[in-house]
């Protein structure tokens, strides 16, 4: 059994165009159009937005583990959560993480292709691709991924 075909499902990608969509903002207006619409189920709706605080807030990397780890471990003591809630509450805790700390915050998001279902996949070479920035493209190879795709499937302001 792949891992895809194991850990992917819908909440993954909706959590992974949500964090597409935060670093799309944060290109182009900073953290003023932050916090995004936050959608989601709890518990994984109160942990987008103490993540995104964060981010917003500009706490430092110490005060930001030990919330997101204290909030996390909360959830997890509360009864028992599914590997589904799990890996979710995970995935935001580390994206959130490595686009507010990391220099490269691209390359943690890129790196995570593997989880991506279908839909990740069509927002990725729609949206997400052609917004990033030209050095970004060249650095991790974007434009092979774009170049076959007719210029009208592009949804650059689908953010």
């Amino acid at each position: 059994m792949s891992i895809k075909s194991r850990y992917s499902h819908e909440i993954l990608d909706r959590i992974f165009r949500y964090f597409m969509r935060i670093v799309l903002h944060l290109q182009s207006s900073g953290i003023e159009k932050l916090p995004l619409e936050n959608n989601f189920e709890e518990p994984l709706k109160s942990f987008i937005d103490i993540a995104v605080g964060l981010i917003i807030d500009g706490q430092p990397p110490v005060i930001a583990s030990l919330i997101l780890d204290a909030e996390y471990d909360i959830i997890l003591s509360t009864g028992a959560v599914s590997v589904k809630t799990a890996m979710s509450l995970r995935l935001i805790k580390e994206l959130s993480w490595h686009i507010h700390y990391d220099e490269d915050y691209y390359s943690y998001l890129l790196s995570t292709d593997n989880l991506w279902g279908n839909e990740v996949f069509e927002y990725a070479s729609r949206t997400f691709y052609p917004n990033l920035p030209e050095e970004i493209k060249e650095k991790y190879k974007i434009h092979d991924l774009i170049k076959y795709m007719p210029k009208e499937a592009f949804r650059l302001d689908d953010y």
